[in-house]
Protein backbone atom coordinates (compact mmCIF):
# COMPACT_ATOMS: atom_id res chain seq x y z
CA UNK A 1 0.00 0.00 0.00
CA UNK A 2 1.31 3.68 -1.02
CA UNK A 3 -0.98 5.95 0.66
CA UNK A 4 1.15 8.78 -0.93
CA UNK A 5 -0.07 7.84 -4.57
CA UNK A 6 -3.79 7.22 -3.59
CA UNK A 7 -6.02 10.27 -4.68
CA UNK A 8 -8.36 11.63 -1.58
CA UNK A 9 -11.81 10.57 -1.02
CA UNK A 10 -14.78 12.85 -1.14
CA UNK A 11 -14.26 16.69 -0.33
CA UNK A 12 -10.22 15.94 0.45
CA UNK A 13 -9.89 15.41 -3.75
CA UNK A 14 -8.93 18.91 -4.19
CA UNK A 15 -5.66 18.82 -1.70
CA UNK A 16 -4.53 16.44 -4.88
CA UNK A 17 -3.62 20.04 -6.34
CA UNK A 18 -2.04 21.19 -3.27
CA UNK A 19 0.73 19.04 -2.92
CA UNK A 20 2.01 20.15 0.37
CA UNK A 21 -0.97 20.14 2.00
CA UNK A 22 -1.73 16.90 1.05
CA UNK A 23 1.66 16.07 2.68
CA UNK A 24 0.14 17.48 5.89
CA UNK A 25 -2.58 15.31 5.85
CA UNK A 26 -0.59 12.61 5.05
CA UNK A 27 1.71 13.12 7.98
CA UNK A 28 -1.22 13.59 10.58
CA UNK A 29 -2.76 10.10 9.27
CA UNK A 30 0.55 7.94 8.33
CA UNK A 31 3.28 8.96 10.01
CA UNK A 32 4.96 6.23 8.72
CA UNK A 33 4.84 7.06 4.81
CA UNK A 34 6.27 10.91 5.78
CA UNK A 35 9.78 10.12 3.99
CA UNK A 36 8.37 8.26 0.99
CA UNK A 37 5.88 11.63 0.49
CA UNK A 38 8.81 13.94 1.18
CA UNK A 39 10.85 12.63 -1.75
CA UNK A 40 7.87 12.47 -4.12
CA UNK A 41 7.17 15.88 -3.26
CA UNK A 42 10.55 16.75 -3.95
CA UNK A 43 10.35 15.53 -7.47
CA UNK A 44 6.90 16.22 -8.64
CA UNK A 45 7.20 19.80 -7.21
CA UNK A 46 10.74 21.65 -6.91
CA UNK A 47 12.53 22.07 -10.64
CA UNK A 48 15.09 19.24 -11.33
CA UNK A 49 13.95 17.97 -8.09
CA UNK A 50 15.01 14.44 -9.15
CA UNK A 51 18.57 15.55 -8.37
CA UNK A 52 17.76 15.85 -4.48
CA UNK A 53 16.55 12.94 -4.47
CA UNK A 54 17.76 10.49 -6.75
CA UNK A 55 21.64 11.85 -7.19
CA UNK A 56 23.23 8.87 -5.57
CA UNK A 57 20.87 6.27 -6.25
CA UNK A 58 23.02 4.20 -9.07
CA UNK A 59 26.29 4.35 -6.51
CA UNK A 60 26.53 1.70 -3.65
CA UNK A 61 26.85 3.09 -0.24
CA UNK A 62 30.56 1.63 -0.06
CA UNK A 63 31.46 3.95 -3.36
CA UNK A 64 29.17 7.36 -1.83
CA UNK A 65 31.93 6.51 1.15
CA UNK A 66 34.81 5.93 -0.79
CA UNK A 67 34.19 9.31 -2.45
CA UNK A 68 33.76 10.97 1.19
CA UNK A 69 37.14 9.35 1.77
CA UNK A 70 38.19 11.29 -0.93
CA UNK A 71 37.14 14.77 -0.06
CA UNK A 72 37.66 14.57 3.82
CA UNK A 73 40.67 15.70 5.66
CA UNK A 74 42.20 15.61 8.95
CA UNK A 75 40.02 18.16 10.60
CA UNK A 76 36.97 16.81 9.06
CA UNK A 77 35.39 13.63 10.33
CA UNK A 78 33.58 11.68 8.12
CA UNK A 79 30.09 11.38 10.35
CA UNK A 80 27.71 8.46 10.29
CA UNK A 81 23.99 9.53 11.32
CA UNK A 82 23.30 5.85 12.69
CA UNK A 83 19.59 4.41 11.47
CA UNK A 84 18.48 1.02 12.54
CA UNK A 85 20.12 -2.19 11.17
CA UNK A 86 22.15 -0.16 9.21
CA UNK A 87 26.24 -1.06 9.99
CA UNK A 88 29.00 1.86 9.03
CA UNK A 89 31.70 -0.60 10.30
CA UNK A 90 31.45 -2.97 7.83
CA UNK A 91 31.62 -0.41 5.09
CA UNK A 92 34.21 1.55 6.26
CA UNK A 93 36.12 -2.04 6.86
CA UNK A 94 35.13 -2.59 2.72
CA UNK A 95 36.82 0.79 2.15
CA UNK A 96 39.91 0.52 4.43
CA UNK A 97 40.69 -3.18 3.03
CA UNK A 98 40.77 -1.56 -0.51
CA UNK A 99 43.58 1.09 1.16
CA UNK A 100 45.48 -1.28 2.58
CA UNK A 101 44.17 -0.07 6.20
CA UNK A 102 44.32 -3.11 8.63
CA UNK A 103 42.05 -3.57 10.86
CA UNK A 104 43.32 -3.20 14.70
CA UNK A 105 46.53 -2.35 13.46
CA UNK A 106 46.00 0.92 10.70
CA UNK A 107 42.14 1.10 11.68
CA UNK A 108 41.35 1.37 15.27
CA UNK A 109 37.14 1.01 15.75
CA UNK A 110 36.40 2.44 19.31
CA UNK A 111 33.16 1.67 21.21
CA UNK A 112 33.06 4.94 23.42
CA UNK A 113 32.09 4.62 27.23
CA UNK A 114 33.74 4.64 30.35
CA UNK A 115 37.13 4.72 30.46
CA UNK A 116 37.39 4.76 26.58
CA UNK A 117 37.88 8.84 26.14
CA UNK A 118 41.53 8.64 26.91
CA UNK A 119 42.14 5.64 24.64
CA UNK A 120 40.49 7.46 21.88
CA UNK A 121 42.17 10.50 22.22
CA UNK A 122 45.72 8.14 22.50
CA UNK A 123 43.96 6.94 18.81
CA UNK A 124 43.44 10.30 17.63
CA UNK A 125 46.51 11.69 18.18
CA UNK A 126 48.42 8.90 16.76
CA UNK A 127 46.61 8.77 13.93
CA UNK A 128 47.10 12.27 12.91
CA UNK A 129 50.69 11.59 13.28
CA UNK A 130 51.22 8.00 11.49
CA UNK A 131 48.52 8.12 9.28
CA UNK A 132 45.95 5.56 10.72
CA UNK A 133 42.11 5.44 10.53
CA UNK A 134 40.21 5.67 13.86
CA UNK A 135 36.21 4.97 14.16
CA UNK A 136 34.33 5.94 17.49
CA UNK A 137 31.24 4.30 17.71
CA UNK A 138 28.39 6.16 19.57
CA UNK A 139 30.04 9.57 20.24
CA UNK A 140 26.48 10.66 21.76
CA UNK A 141 27.33 8.46 24.62
CA UNK A 142 29.73 10.52 25.74
CA UNK A 143 28.61 14.57 25.32
CA UNK A 144 30.59 16.24 27.80
CA UNK A 145 33.99 14.52 25.99
CA UNK A 146 32.67 15.56 22.73
CA UNK A 147 33.77 19.35 23.82
CA UNK A 148 37.26 18.10 24.37
CA UNK A 149 36.98 15.90 21.02
CA UNK A 150 35.88 19.35 18.96
CA UNK A 151 39.47 21.46 20.19
CA UNK A 152 41.36 18.60 19.07
CA UNK A 153 39.78 18.44 15.30
CA UNK A 154 40.07 22.52 15.71
CA UNK A 155 44.00 22.24 16.49
CA UNK A 156 44.20 19.19 13.65
CA UNK A 157 42.55 22.25 11.36
CA UNK A 158 44.98 25.31 12.78
CA UNK A 159 47.89 26.34 10.79
CA UNK A 160 50.04 24.18 13.60
CA UNK A 161 47.86 21.65 12.92
CA UNK A 162 50.02 19.19 10.14
CA UNK A 163 49.71 15.54 10.62
CA UNK A 164 49.62 12.59 8.30
CA UNK A 165 47.54 13.38 5.00
CA UNK A 166 46.26 9.96 5.29
CA UNK A 167 44.61 10.34 8.58
CA UNK A 168 40.85 9.82 8.55
CA UNK A 169 38.37 9.64 12.08
CA UNK A 170 34.87 8.10 11.66
CA UNK A 171 32.57 8.88 14.03
CA UNK A 172 28.90 7.57 14.39
CA UNK A 173 25.97 8.60 16.45
CA UNK A 174 22.08 8.55 16.87
CA UNK A 175 20.41 12.10 16.15
CA UNK A 176 21.63 13.64 19.04
CA UNK A 177 21.30 17.17 20.82
CA UNK A 178 24.20 16.49 22.16
CA UNK A 179 26.68 16.30 19.76
CA UNK A 180 28.19 19.86 19.46
CA UNK A 181 27.33 21.86 16.75
CA UNK A 182 31.02 22.69 15.84
CA UNK A 183 31.86 18.90 15.21
CA UNK A 184 28.56 18.25 13.14
CA UNK A 185 29.77 21.50 10.89
CA UNK A 186 32.57 20.61 10.08
CA UNK A 187 32.10 16.75 9.52
CA UNK A 188 30.96 14.99 6.18
CA UNK A 189 27.34 13.85 7.31
CA UNK A 190 26.33 9.90 5.42
CA UNK A 191 23.52 7.93 6.51
CA UNK A 192 22.63 4.79 5.11
CA UNK A 193 19.01 3.77 5.34
CA UNK A 194 19.13 -0.48 5.58
CA UNK A 195 16.98 -1.80 2.32
CA UNK A 196 12.57 -2.78 2.86
CA UNK A 197 11.53 -6.05 2.91
CA UNK A 198 12.45 -9.41 3.92
CA UNK A 199 14.51 -10.22 0.77
CA UNK A 200 16.44 -7.47 0.67
CA UNK A 201 17.52 -7.40 4.31
CA UNK A 202 18.29 -11.52 3.98
CA UNK A 203 19.89 -10.10 0.56
CA UNK A 204 22.05 -7.38 3.00
CA UNK A 205 22.86 -10.04 5.77
CA UNK A 206 24.69 -12.71 3.19
CA UNK A 207 26.92 -9.73 1.34
CA UNK A 208 28.76 -9.96 5.45
CA UNK A 209 29.70 -13.46 4.79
Amino acid sequence: MEPEKIKLPLDWKKLDQMPFKKLLVLRCLRPDRITVAMQQFVRSVLPNGEMFVDMDSKSSFTEILGQAIADAEAANPIFFILSPGADPVKEVEKNAKVRGIESGKTLHIIALGQGQDEIAKRRIEEGNREGHWVFLQNIHLMPRWLIELEKILDNFGGEAGGGNANFRLFLSAEPSKGVPIGILDRSIKLTNEPPSGLKANMKRAWTYF
